[in-house]
């Protein structure tokens, strides 16, 4: 316990960013459980088609998978961070279970101010949630506190899984390393991913091709009689609902081989687009060296950013192609742009709201965990003769090519994904309206950018450069 709680005091903003995302991750998913039952509550029963499900199915399933992905994302970075302790640790006579012990009984820590935050949050945040669903399908419901109890002790069940899950495989992995070799790695991580890693990256994207191309070619194309009657037609409208969920399965294979793959593609893809912009600056050089240098070592900002935004924009462009390219067979005058393009944005807070949270939680404590290493590159920088001004510029540079790295990822991911459904969607119908959100990208990429600018800017501004001495003796001797 002793050692746990100076762990804790060792790396406060480290622990403060991995508590962030397990309440945002409990919060959503208690909440999520509680708008079921009262839905459930109301609803079963009286319909064959089960209310209950139809209307929150879609919600649980993008709210747990965004918990278990970033939860087991910051909880990794969090641990790897203190790989150059635990060697230490291990120098000293600790053995792996002991190792182990302590880094669960950090996270139990953790774990259990979170579940109590949660809890009191849970029934503020629920009756917000339960508007949106509420109002995206069309029922006038209000929220009441039913089987709250089942739905907290549900929701921080699944996520208490995946933190243990998470602390056990990434002690386990670090436990495996010399502690010599640990100690030469504690500031560069391996930049390689490993041969599990590499093979379970490579069985997802096999997925994500079956998912994308199996459906349209097994189902060949729609007959006239089903094409006359288009709006009517259930093997259509049946044949619509296969390629959405395909598609968002695809999504979800997509972002687990963009985790798996990190230590290859962040890098290429930060060097890649970095390389296109034209500046020529001495700082602008150095801010993409040590941009690229960290984002080999530590993704834990770009993967859930990158997971959030390709959840939101893909789900959002599979729904428009999905809608332009049944437009053309629907009969003139049925449909209204305006009112469907709101309509969409409802359903798309309802859909994607909470994990929406979760992942911009998960954004946050990344940039929390790498806050460590980023001061000690500018320590470093600085006591090789760089001025203060140049250093403030290069901290909020940092902040701006790492969001705009994990907006290219996630518009990569979208454009797959999007891609796959034109493609299912001409085998199928003989026509297809790819639905890219131009205007929508190019006010993500500004925003983003300008997010991350302030946020690392906002970091560096506070660092007194004076003393980085000290930040250097304490990174390689703490």
């Amino acid at each position: 316990m002793r050692r746990s709680l100076s762990e804790l005091k060792a790396a406060p903003l480290v622990w403060v960013g991995v508590c962030l995302s397990m309440i945002a991750a409990q919060t959503m998913l208690c909440s999520i459980f509680a708008v079921h039952a009262v839905i459930d509550m109301d609803y079963h029963g009286r319909n064959a088609d089960d209310m209950a499900s139809s209307a929150t199915s879609v919600p649980m399933v993008f709210t747990v998978v965004a918990a278990v992905l970033v939860l087991l994302w910051v909880i990794s970075s969090a641990l790897d961070q203190r790989r150059h302790q635990l060697a230490l640790l291990v120098l000293q006579g600790a053995m792996p279970w002991q190792l182990l012990a302590m880094n669960i009984l950090t996270i139990l820590i953790l774990f259990v101010m979170a579940a109590v935050v949660s809890c009191f949050l849970t029934p503020l945040v629920a009756p917000i949630i339960c508007a949106l669903i509420t109002n995206s399908f069309g029922m006038a419901l209000p929220y009441r506190n039913v089987n709250l109890p089942f739905s907290l002790r549900t929701g921080l069940i699944i996520s208490g899984a995946a933190t243990l899950i998470g602390t056990v495989m990434t002690v386990h992995s670090l436990g495996r390393i010399r502690p010599m070799e640990a100690l030469r790695q504690s500031q560069s991580p391996p930049r390689k991913a490993g041969t599990f890693r590499t093979f379970l990256g490579g069985v997802f994207l096999a997925g994500v091709l079956c998912l994308l191309a199996i459906p349209g070619l097994t189902s060949g194309q729609a007959s006239r009689t089903e094409l006359a009657n288009f709006m009517g037609s259930k093997a259509i409208q049946g044949r619509m609902n296969l390629f959405l969920g395909t598609s968002m399965g695809a999504l979800f294979l997509l972002i687990f081989t963009l985790a798996a793959w990190s230590p290859y593609i962040l890098p290429l893809v930060t060097r890649g687009w970095t390389n296109l912009v034209p500046l020529r600056s001495p700082t602008w050089r150095l801010a993409r060296q040590q941009a690229v240098g960290r984002i080999q070592r530590q993704g834990a900002t770009i993967i859930p950013m990158a997971a959030g935004l390709s959840l939101l924009m893909s789900f959002s462009g599979i729904l428009l192609t999905l809608r332009n390219s049944m437009a053309l067979f629907a009969p003139p005058g049925t449909s209204d742009d305006s009112s469907s393009n709101g309509q969409m944005l409802v359903s798309l807070a309802a859909m994607l709201g909470p994990a929406l949270v979760i992942t911009l939680a998960g954004v946050i404590s990344g940039l929390l965990i790498t806050s460590r290493g980023r001061s000690l590159d500018l320590a470093l920088t600085y006591v090789s003769g760089a001025e203060v001004g140049q250093l403030r510029i290069l901290g909020s540079l940092d902040g701006a090519i790492t969001m705009v790295t994990a907006t290219l990822l996630s518009f990569i991911v979208t454009l797959i994904c999007t891609g796959g459904t034109a493609f299912n969607l001409f085998v199928y119908l003989g026509h297809a309206r790819m639905g890219i959100q131009w205007s929508w990208w190019a006010a993500i990429v500004l925003c983003t950018a300008l997010v991350g600018c302030l946020a690392t800017g906002l970091q560096t501004a506070g660092t007194h450069f004076e003393q980085s001495t000290r930040i250097i003796a304490r990174a390689i001797g703490e």
